[in-house]
């Protein structure tokens, strides 16, 4: 295939030409338009082990002082001005936290008002595919949204988030093997940080056509795929798993965090894992953490947007002390009441002051202009 970066520099007009080696030049000042923000990691396809593999490796191409990645699939083609509105949704979810994530559309579904209703698509089932894999079913549809949505799942084809996401939930690099059924593995990351999926309401982006893609997954171990299947059952804490001490501790800082339970996950989307079952869960409403104590202990301080974090961080211990405060020994309702008399006295002045001053001004003016005016528009 060819080299997706001399591709991209050959479309603009300014090729990459090759070395006595063979293979590309690749250097900095070379004219190619923004040449220098791309960052390649090549692998011949007997390193390829899987999309989890791929999107593990990944994470270690986003510099630290980036504030936003965006994780899609190859055959994806954007409308014009997809950047600025893709922050404008994410921004839109109010959430630090937020995950802007679907199965993208059609490509050929873009810039139209499907169905008369302007329909999305909205990705709330699910089924069980096999020891330790639960695998995203064919994206459901919403319409007519003013503003982004809750989703209970998340969709490897298309995730927008802060890159702390990509620092603090990373893809499980010894997932090898496996190609289906994977994606629950980062809902539980992502679920377990106060990741919150969000649904866009609007169509950024599409998916070509399948059948003219080329294919290929790496060279799959079935061993490999078998070491997977039972590292993901042990994390979902499927029937007949391996829940020994040992087995949860080779999961390491890719299990479980401390922000919600397996159980209140599973309630939330609809998939329990435990007891296989799984319910369509496609309106939602936000379910809190299990403890705020546990606030922010997985967060790592390793990028730039700590610093931008720190006073939305800030404003939420001071929310938290606060109501701390007031629920131990009631004087915060004493402020309060403080706060309300203080205002209610405030108003009576005011109000005393201007209906004196209006007075006044009545006595003083009242044969000039208060009586020349009242017979104008006495009938």
């Amino acid at each position: 295939d060819e080299d997706c970066t001399a591709g991209y520099c050959t479309r603009m007009g300014t090729p990459l030409t090759k070395g006595e080696d063979g293979k590309y030049k690749i250097d900095k000042a070379n004219p190619c338009p923004y040449f220098s923000q791309i960052k390649v990691m090549r692998l011949n396809e007997k390193e390829a082990k899987g999309p989890v593999y791929a999107r593990a490796l990944q994470a270690q191409l986003v510099p630290d002082d980036t504030d936003f990645c965006m994780q899609i699939d190859a055959h994806t083609r954007f409308i014009e001005g997809w950047d600025n509105r893709m922050l404008n949704e994410w921004g839109k979810a109010n959430n630090e936290y937020a995950v802007l994530s679907t199965y993208p559309t059609n490509v050929h579904d873009l810039y139209k008002n499907s169905n008369n209703h302007w329909e999305m698509p909205h990705l709330c089932y699910a089924s069980f595919a096999g020891k330790g894999k639960v695998a995203n079913n064919r994206a459901g549809a919403v319409a007519n949204l003013e503003r982004p949505i809750l989703a209970p799942l998340w969709a490897a084809g298309l995730s927008f988030h802060r890159c702390h996401a990509e620092r603090n939930v990373p893809n499980d690099i010894n997932l090898k093997s496996i190609f289906a059924g994977e994606e629950m593995e980062e809902d539980l990351g992502f679920g377990h940080m106060d990741m919150t999926f969000i649904q866009s309401h609007g169509l950024l982006l599409g998916h070509t056509t399948a059948g003219k893609l080329g294919g290929g997954t790496g060279h799959m171990s079935g061993q490999e795929a078998r070491e997977s299947a039972d590292r993901l059952a042990t994390l979902l804490k499927w029937p007949g798993s391996d829940q020994s001490p040992g087995a949860v501790a080779k999961l390491g800082s890719l299990g479980l965090g401390t922000r919600r339970k397996l159980e209140k996950y599973g309630e939330w989307c609809g998939v329990d894992t435990i007891n296989q079952k799984i319910e369509n869960h496609c309106i939602l409403s936000y379910v809190d953490w299990d403890s705020h104590d546990s606030m922010y202990a997985e967060y790592q301080p390793t990028g730039p947007e700590v610093v931008k974090d720190a006073e939305w961080r800030r404003k939420k211990e001071e929310a938290k002390l606060l109501l701390s405060t007031e629920t131990k020994d009631g004087s915060g309702n004493k402020d309060k009441e403080t706060e309300l008399l203080l205002n209610i006295v405030a108003f009576v002045v005011i109000s005393s002051t201007l209906v004196t001053g209006f007075s006044i001004y009545v006595g003083s003016n009242y044969k000039r202009i208060v009586k020349p005016t009242i017979s104008k528009f006495t009938v």
